[in-house]
């Protein structure tokens, strides 16, 4: 049973929400390498995503994608450069496949 509720809508509008998430997670390559903030915009991305994904009922990659985030999180300013911009790279292709995935059931 889910505690959280499902609601439907517009393939296409939560295909765009995964452009723009996807633009402000890759923005976070570059902010780190300029030595900007980079925790702050993380953590607001991470509490958009994991509602996102809990209303849209659990969308496939959608917990990898939090969960590598988070992992970044957790770590924080400790995280090695590479492994950051690895993880980065990676949760931009899950979101653009899940944007994908969307287009595709319109």
């Amino acid at each position: 049973m889910s505690l959280s509720p499902t609601i439907k809508c517009d393939e296409k509008i939560v295909a765009d929400r995964l452009h723009r998430l996807t633009g402000q997670v890759f923005r976070l390559l570059p902010a780190r390498e300029e030595g900007e903030d980079w925790m702050k915009p993380l953590e607001t991305i991470i509490v958009e995503l994991t509602g996102l994904f809990s209303l849209l009922n659990d969308q496939p990659g959608g917990l990898t994608t939090v969960s590598k985030l988070e992992g970044l999180r957790k770590q924080g300013k400790d995280v090695d450069f590479p492994l950051y911009r690895r993880t980065i790279f990676e949760c931009c292709t899950l979101l653009s496949n899940l944007e994908q995935s969307m287009l595709e059931k319109r």
